[in-house]
C-alpha cells in the first residue's frame, strides 16, 4: 500500500489527533485541520507528511479551503476522517450532572452543534467526493456518537446532531456503492477523555475512553485490506490488536445507522453479510 493523502479534522487534542498522529506514522500524507492553531511538532514523527492548517470549519467556504489546500501541498485528496465536533459542553460545563433541557436549548446553541457537527462535514464529504469517485479509490471515516448518547437525556442538540450524520454515513455508503470509495462510521464506544466531557475528577477520568483506541482501527479502515468494507459502524474500544484486521472489524463492527434492527445487511468483505456480532453502540 502507497501513501494515501489523508485530511483529518478536529486534529488538535482527542479523537482527531490520535487519528492524525498515527495515519502519519503509517506513512499517509495528513493535512491536520482545526479551529485552534496547529504546528506539526505537536504530532510524533512519521514516515509520512504532516501539514496544518487552522480554520473555523462553521465559515461557509470552509470546505472549498481546506480541499484546495489538500490539493496543492499533496496534489490529490484520497481520504476523510471527519472527527470535528462540538457538544453540551459548549451549552454547559455540567451537563454530564445537570441535563441541559431541551426547552432550554436557544436557536443559536442549536445552530451552532448542527454547523460544525453536520453541516461542515457534509460539505467536506460533498466536495471531497467527486475527487475520490474519479480516481476510484477512496475512503471516509465519519466519527459519530453511541446510539446511547445519541438519545440520552439533556443531550439535545448534540445527539440528534450525531444521529443526522451517520445517517448521512450510512446513505453515503450506498450511494458510493462501486466506486471504488467507502464510508464507514467510527465511534470510541463510549464516553471518550476529551475536552467533550469537563469537569470529570479523577479517578473518573481515566475511566473513560482513551483517545488512542482510535488508532488502530482508523489505520486499517485507511488500508487497502479494507477495500469493499462500507456502510459499517466500529467501536474503537471493542477493536483487537491481536487479532488480523478482518476478525477484528467483524469483532467491533455492525452496520451503519442500526440497519440490523430492520433486518439490513451491510458489505463486508464485498458479500452482503449481516453482522451480529459487535452489538448496537
Amino acid at each position: 500500500m502507497g501513501s494515501r493523502s489523508v485530511i483529518v479534522t478536529g486534529a488538535a487534542r482527542g479523537l482527531g489527533h490520535a487519528m492524525a498522529e498515527v495515519l502519519r506514522i503509517a506513512g499517509h500524507d495528513v493535512l491536520a485541520v482545526d479551529r485552534d492553531a496547529l504546528s506539526a511538532r505537536d504530532f510524533a514523527a512519521g514516515a509520512g507528511r504532516l501539514e496544518t492548517l487552522s480554520i473555523d470549519l462553521a465559515i461557509d467556504d470552509a470546505a472549498d479551503r481546506i480541499l484546495a489546500d489538500c490539493q496543492s501541498r499533496f496534489g490529490r485528496i484520497e481520504g476523510l476522517v471527519s472527527c470535528a465536533g462540538i457538544g453540551q459542553e459548549t451549552i454547559s460545563a455540567d451537563f454530564v450532572t445537570k441535563p441541559v433541557n431541551f426547552w432550554t436549548v436557544d436557536d443559536r446553541d442549536w445552530d451552532r452543534i448542527f454547523a460544525v457537527n453536520l453541516r461542515a462535514a457534509f460539505r467536506l464529504c460533498r466536495a471531497a467526493a467527486p475527487h475520490m469517485v474519479a480516481a476510484g479509490w477512496g475512503r471516509f471515516v465519519i466519527v459519530t456518537t453511541s446510539l446511547e448518547t445519541m438519545i440520552r437525556v439533556g443531550m439535545v442538540p448534540y445527539g440528534p446532531s450525531k444521529a443526522a450524520l451517520e445517517a448521512m454515513a450510512a446513505i453515503m455508503a450506498k450511494e458510493l456503492e462501486g466506486t471504488g470509495v467507502t464510508s464507514n462510521v467510527l465511534v470510541p464506544g463510549g464516553p471518550a477523555n476529551t475536552r467533550m466531557m469537563p469537569n470529570i475528577p479523577e479517578p473518573q477520568r481515566s475511566m473513560l475512553v482513551q483517545p488512542d483506541v482510535m488508532r488502530a482501527p482508523v489505520t486499517w479502515l485507511m488500508s487497502d485490506e479494507a477495500d469493499g468494507i462500507n456502510g459499517m459502524r466500529f467501536r474503537a474500544n471493542a477493536w483487537d490488536d491481536s487479532l488480523p484486521g478482518p476478525e477484528s472489524a467483524k469483532v467491533a463492527g455492525a452496520p451503519a445507522a442500526w440497519a440490523g434492527i430492520q433486518g439490513g445487511a451491510a458489505k463486508v468483505a464485498g458479500r452482503n453479510e449481516p453482522i451480529t456480532s459487535g452489538g448496537v453502540s
